[in-house]
């Protein structure tokens, strides 16, 4: 508010009431304090020098990070045409002045209340986004969260001509384990192994669960050669100790390198896809517990 005793008389009402308050006398200086210090709550009046409330209101609805600020408008405007020019513009609530102080703080009150619904919502919507790409035993990427990454790096591989490799792991005769200690002890088995591969990559790796006892390990800026130290580093810890907590049982790992340094351009993930999936097999084949590379 541009009118200092007004601005004051507000500061006393809100601050009263419990809240933390700062002011600002144009919304100019309104919208620098904004940005800086994120309120829950714009206070503001609607006739101001250097920027009005209405352009204060549109820029802050427009703005990505502080279009949910609650914004409450005052006018000595009282007839419905300036409440809805208000509304339109964006503000969340609209009240004549003089305002009483009871009134103020219950819409203020509302505003806040308001927020944290907003709050409230964003973060379980973000939990939900997690679940879904989130594998719910291991807590590794699932398989559409690992593909989808793996589609990026395949590209960024294109733009930026650093190579990438991809392991394809398989947990060796797990059949047995849910067939001699049942299906729990093999839940544990794969959960425990979720931890070795988390232990066995790097900063910046991506370990998935691509179905059943199938793990995939996407490894950015990393030729094949590295890529298969880690497969080897990863292979020897999984046979180094019996994996779960009611059974322990020894387990071992075949993996399957492949990397886009074997790919012509333009490179393409189902076709890494298909070269470690070939690789994976011939480690199988071959015998199991191995790491088979290209």
């Amino acid at each position: 508010d541009d009118d200092p005793l007004s601005r004051r008389i507000l500061e006393q009402v809100l601050v009263s009431a419990g809240y933390e308050v700062d002011s600002a006398g144009d919304g100019h200086e309104a919208l620098g304090k904004v940005r800086a210090h994120r309120p829950d709550v714009v206070v503001t009046d609607w006739q101001m020098p250097v920027m009005d409330g209405l352009t204060l209101c549109r820029i802050l609805k427009s703005t990505e990070e502080t279009r949910f600020t609650h914004v409450l408008m005052l006018s000595a405007r009282g007839e419905t045409e300036a409440k809805v020019t208000g509304l339109e513009t964006g503000a969340d609530d609209y009240l004549v002045k003089p305002v009483e102080p009871v009134e103020l703080q219950a819409r203020v009150k509302v505003g806040l209340r308001l927020q944290r619904a907003l709050f409230d919502l964003a973060a379980k919507n973000e939990i939900l986004e997690k679940l879904a790409l989130t594998d719910a035993l291991t807590g590794l990427a699932n398989r559409r969260a690992f593909l989808q990454a793996l589609e990026a790096e395949v590209s960024r591989v294109d733009r930026h001509g650093r190579p990438a490799s991809l392991l394809f792991l398989d947990l060796d005769h797990f059949k047995r384990v849910n067939d001699t200690h049942g299906h729990a002890a093999g839940d544990e088995v794969l959960a425990a192994f979720s931890q070795v591969l988390r232990r066995g990559c790097r900063r910046g790796d991506l370990a998935g669960r691509i179905g059943g006892e199938e793990f995939g390990v996407l490894l950015p800026a990393t030729g094949l050669v590295p890529g298969s130290l880690v497969a080897e580093r990863i292979r020897r810890s999984t046979e180094a100790r019996p994996l779960g907590r009611t059974a322990p049982t020894a387990v071992t790992v075949s993996v399957g390198v492949a990397s886009t340094e074997m790919l012509p351009a333009p490179r393409e993930a189902a076709e890494l896809l298909r070269l470690a999936d070939e690789a994976l097999y011939r480690a199988k084949s071959e015998g199991r517990n191995r790491v088979v590379a290209g």
